[in-house]
């Protein structure tokens, strides 16, 4: 295929994700106002923990396969044998890893005294990790059949937004909300999957345990990745939520949603630049030092924009969304503005650069040494200054993540057209 004839594809698939990214982030933004005024601080920071918690759920069933899988799915596009195989595996493998993480919620919930009382919360938001396991996201972005995905999600999510409003009234309501948000996970998985069948993308058959065994053993490889990321990430709000309570927790989560909203812009390049810069890495490594380029300068401008317009509108956003019981989570957005353009740089250097090349243990080691920052002060910092301390130690430890990856590049020549052109050793 030449260049010319993969540009228009890349930039469609990178408009695909983006509505994908207004469905998952954009189109929560609408309830938003709602549910902060209609279940307050207290039961807002209760759903709030309830999908933190779900987050590591969802964490261990995509395991590693949003990259491995992707990664091989791209390369076996035209084999349609080679697919079916690699779909019905990796799918089979994380339905197994759906029954080990349900036998682990229960576990948990029944058994933490603080957990107990939510069990129904927590039992409503594990439907988000039914639809994850349903949704193969992972193998539409391999075959770069990102537009289907970009409707099914909008279309579920979009039909979602009315019970929101109909059915939450108060704040015994909260585990509607988190039903509702799963319920339109699965419906879009079960459409998702109608619609392979009809376009015959694979032959469905029963996978052998070999084969399921070995999508577990490719995904292992970078799970290792997922989890260390998780774990500075996802880990902040848990152990806030934990030693502050749900209330600096609601404070936290509405910044972060804020943050998370303005980040999502680059998440259409990250996904859909992912599998070409996997292509390109094995078959061209001018065009693809000449993407990666285009690609941190295009990061740089929207992640900058967004940045600043979060630092500058941190208390007008925060009054709208919230309310004035929330204007304490303006702080909080100031010292969660600056990540959009920090992380967007780390995606490029990590996923971007250092997975298409192989560098999965450098890249691992990073995030480990993250992890290993993460769990050093989340504690002591959500202790003495809450959510505050808590956006602290993100922007520290994102800090460390792109200065590091960053480091390793230059050591290694990856900042030079003749790196890219040089077989691995």
């Amino acid at each position: 295929m030449t260049q010319p004839a993969t540009l228009p594809r890349l930039r469609n698939n990178i408009a695909a994700l983006g509505l994908v990214q207004i469905s998952n982030y954009l189109l929560p933004l609408i309830t938003l106002p709602y549910l902060t005024r209609v279940l307050g601080a207290e039961a807002f920071g209760k759903v709030a923990f309830a999908q933190v918690v779900m987050t590591y759920f969802v964490l261990l069933v995509d395991y590693g396969f949003s990259w491995s899988a992707t990664r091989k799915v791209s390369a076996q596009r035209a084999d349609r044998d080679a697919l079916s195989r690699t779909f019905t595996a990796t799918w089979a493998a994380q339905w197994l890893l759906v029954t080990l993480a349900a036998l682990a919620t229960t576990a948990v919930v029944l058994l933490t005294d603080r957990l107990r009382p939510d069990a129904l919360l927590y039992a409503a938001a594990f439907s988000t990790v039914i639809g994850t396991a349903l949704f193969p996201i992972w193998f539409l972005q391999g075959l770069e059949r990102l537009q289907v995905v970009a409707v099914l999600q909008l279309l579920t999510r979009t039909l979602a937004l009315l019970p929101i409003f109909l059915f939450i009234q108060q704040p015994q309501d909260a585990v509607w909300v988190l039903l509702i948000q799963g319920s339109g996970a699965i419906l879009g998985g079960i459409l998702a999957l109608y619609w392979m069948q009809r376009e015959s993308l694979i032959i469905w058959r029963v996978p052998t345990w070999q084969d399921t065994i070995g999508a577990l053993r490719e995904g292992g490889a970078l799970f290792g990745s997922r989890a260390a990321i998780s774990l500075y990430t996802t880990l902040v709000p848990l152990v806030l939520g934990w030693i502050a309570g749900p209330v600096a927790l609601a404070y936290f989560n509405l910044a972060d949603k804020l943050r998370s909203a303005a980040q999502s812009l680059l998440s259409p390049l990250s996904q859909a630049l992912f599998p070409r810069m996997s292509h390109l890495v094995q078959s061209n490594g001018h065009a693809a030092y000449a993407l990666i380029q285009r690609s941190a300068l295009g990061v740089l401008i929207v992640a900058g924009s967004a940045s600043a317009a979060l630092w500058v509108l941190a208390d007008w956003l925060v009054l709208l969304l919230g309310g004035r019981d929330f204007t304490p989570a303006a702080d909080v957005l100031r010292w969660l503005a600056p990540l959009p353009l920090v992380i967007g740089l780390s995606n490029i250097l990590g996923v971007q650069i250092m997975l298409p090349h192989g560098l999965n243990r450098a890249f691992n080691a990073v995030l480990v040494s993250a992890a290993a920052v993460s769990l050093a002060f989340i504690g002591p910092m959500a202790s003495h200054f809450q959510a505050v301390g808590a956006a602290q130690t993100m922007l520290a430890v994102e800090i460390w993540v792109i200065a590091a990856m960053a480091a390793f590049l230059w050591r290694q020549g990856y900042f030079s057209t003749h790196r890219w052109t040089t077989p691995n050793p």
